[in-house]
């Protein structure tokens, strides 16, 4: 019989999260910490400099002037932010390694990245704080999936063939199936690696009514419910993929959606995703699908 702990027992060693990262969530929990102190553990990583300070001075950022040195990015983009970019390009690095047999990898990140961008277009509407925080969030709210095709790719490949046959979502078939759903799977792995109860909770929630959801915590998973919705209706081609999930009705009051907006977000992720996966992940970078229809409704 599967279960969370075994599937994950089986995959956290396998794909660790890199030291500098971890340093650097220590600093940034740390009250005593200074950015003097972050800008050292990046400084002493090449990766994560050149890559931090590609995402500072990329469009997708969009900075007024250029960022030449980790010290002016810290300083520029704020402590909680660099932790947020330094997580990403960590988790999709670690990531990036299972390449499951039953599962199109690149499929995969591509719409791993476009929830990540539409969490993030959607939080930047709403002038919330957290935008970086929940493009974390929308980037990793798939990955339960990521473990199980990877665990066990027939059992996998059998879930999501029913699914399809079915017309009832994956979510819906892995609950009645296994107990639990990809987005408890991909939570208890996130929460092995000790990530903040921030990042951990939307993935952990996007899936459920959200009256069901803990009042702090609505804003949060309902962006990226509504999130992982689009991006799976944006990847949706014809009857042989997945079913697209219904919208919860409170997720897109919450975050006024309605169906002329949900068209305009995708517009303006088809536009972000590219340069997003070119900055984290540039051998998935090729256009994602769109539905050549309206937008969903909402």
């Amino acid at each position: 019989m599967l279960t969370i702990e075994g599937l994950v027992k089986g995959v956290k060693d396998l794909v660790p999260l890199p030291k500098a990262y971890i340093r650097i969530q220590q600093l940034v929990d740390d009250p005593d910490s200074s950015l003097d102190d972050v800008t050292k553990v990046i400084m002493n990583d090449t990766g994560l400099t050149s890559r931090i300070l590609r995402i500072a001075n990329s469009a997708y950022m969009g900075l007024a002037s250029k960022v030449d040195t980790i010290g002016r990015a810290v300083q520029v983009l704020g402590l909680n932010q660099v932790h947020d970019l330094a997580l990403a390009s960590a988790a999709v690095g670690s990531l990036a390694t299972i390449k499951p047999s039953s599962l199109d990898v690149n499929d995969f990140w591509r719409r791993s990245m476009y929830c990540a961008v539409v969490a993030r277009i959607i939080c930047k509407q709403r002038r919330l704080r957290s935008a970086e925080r929940l493009f974390v969030s929308g980037l990793l709210h798939d990955t339960g999936h990521l473990l199980l095709a990877y665990r066990h790719p027939e059992h996998y490949a059998q879930l999501r063939a029913q699914s399809i046959d079915t017309g009832r979502t994956m979510a819906a078939i892995e609950q009645e199936e296994l107990g639990f759903t990809y987005a408890d799977l991909g939570a208890a792995l996130l929460k092995s690696w000790q990530l903040p109860e921030e990042i951990i909770t939307p993935v952990a929630h996007h899936g459920r009514p959200i009256s069901e959801v803990a009042d702090e915590h609505v804003s949060e998973v309902s962006i990226v419910h509504v999130s992982s919705v689009i991006c799976r209706a944006a990847a949706w081609r014809s009857d042989a993929d997945e079913p697209v999930p219904d919208f919860e009705p409170m997720a897109l009051q919450l975050n006024a959606i309605d169906e002329e907006k949900t068209e305009m977000i995708m517009n303006e992720a088809d536009e972000a995703v590219i340069e997003a996966i070119m900055l984290l992940l540039p051998e998935a970078a090729t256009k994602p699908p769109r539905l050549t229809a309206a937008a969903p409704a909402a």
